[in-house]
């Protein structure tokens, strides 16, 4: 870690109370230019930091910044090792993270970064993922079948979910991977794995989750109705860091949930696509009316007859 990531930390854990220089300086075994000298650096990234002699530093607004240091310190109570790499810009943490599982990377590995230049979506579409987002892959190992890949994604969903609404956020899960507020998607999610083909078993798993926060001034303008963030919707300003936190603490709690459908009732009671008349890829046309065990979309069709949509998407039409 560098003495910026440590200082920074140090600020963040402060909570709104003064850090003394000199502390700061014995603790990590610095001089107390170079405490002053990190200040001024937090400062130049638009950190807001109050000096007061014989009081010392204080952070006057938690910035849009990651902190290595900081992170970890919100998952000390956590059970899992999480081993978390941070990138500035990368193409896709997905793409990383499947590169790390297929080379042996262990469960808990997560990868975050502030830009990916090549984010990816479900089927094949590519994810807008500017300065201002939270973007974040995580690697598992667990015992599933093939099949179990759609309830994966829909689990995340609700993981992520009330990661947003343990900090006032409350979103809608269009099935069977996005999340909506006030009607237009602020996250996307997609789940990828490496799969045994003689044992029809899943070698490893990787979730990838991208949140928009903050506002994007060159959001494309095919965008502009469908996208939105957090911010501009809600005025809320969420620190990445406490929110990587509470996404990893929500997944570690489903991951060890014996009954493995328990966030369906989750899912289904903020489902914006229950109850409203779907069109499959496909072209067939429908009312959503519930969902399998598996996630899978229940839709009763124009003859009366139901089915379930297990791959694909399935549009909102009224």
């Amino acid at each position: 870690m560098t003495l910026k990531d440590k200082v920074l930390a140090e600020l963040m854990l402060a909570d709104g109370d003064y850090c003394s220089g000199e502390r700061l300086a014995e603790k990590f075994s610095v001089t107390r230019a170079a405490v002053w000298k990190v200040m001024e650096q937090l400062k130049a990234q638009g950190c807001q930091i109050d000096a007061v002699t014989s009081k010392g530093y204080l952070l006057k607004e938690i910035p849009d910044l990651y902190s290595q240091t900081y992170l970890l310190s919100l998952l000390q109570d956590t059970k899992s090792n999480w081993q978390i790499q941070h990138f500035d810009e990368i193409d896709s943490t997905n793409a990383l993270a499947k590169k790390l599982a297929f080379r042996g990377a262990p469960q808990g590995t997560v990868i975050t970064a502030d830009v990916q230049t090549a984010g990816r979506g479900r089927l094949g579409k590519s994810f807008h993922s500017p300065q201002g987002g939270l973007y974040l892959s995580v690697i598992g190992r667990p015992v599933l079948a093939i099949s179990s890949m759609m309830s994966v994604t829909a689990c995340t969903a609700v993981v992520v979910h009330q990661a947003l609404q343990a900090f006032g956020v409350e979103t809608e899960i269009k099935w069977v991977n996005d999340l909506f507020l006030n009607g237009k998607k602020i996250c996307g999610i997609l789940s990828e794995g490496g799969f045994n083909a003689e044992f029809l078993k899943m070698d490893y798993l990787v979730i990838g989750i991208g949140i928009n926060l903050r506002p994007d001034p060159h959001l494309p303008e095919e965008l502009k109705p469908i996208v939105t963030d957090v911010q501009t919707e809600t005025g809320m300003k969420i620190n990445k860091c406490q929110l990587i936190a509470e996404i990893l603490r929500n997944l570690e709690t489903y991951s060890g949930t014996e009954d493995g459908t328990e966030y369906l009732k989750i899912y289904t009671e903020h489902s914006c696509t229950l109850g409203h008349r779907v069109r499959t890829d496909t072209g067939l046309e429908g009312l959503a009316v519930g969902f399998a065990d598996d996630a899978g979309l229940q839709i009763r069709l124009e003859d009366g007859s139901e089915m379930i949509l297990r791959t694909g998407s399935a549009q909102i039409i009224d």
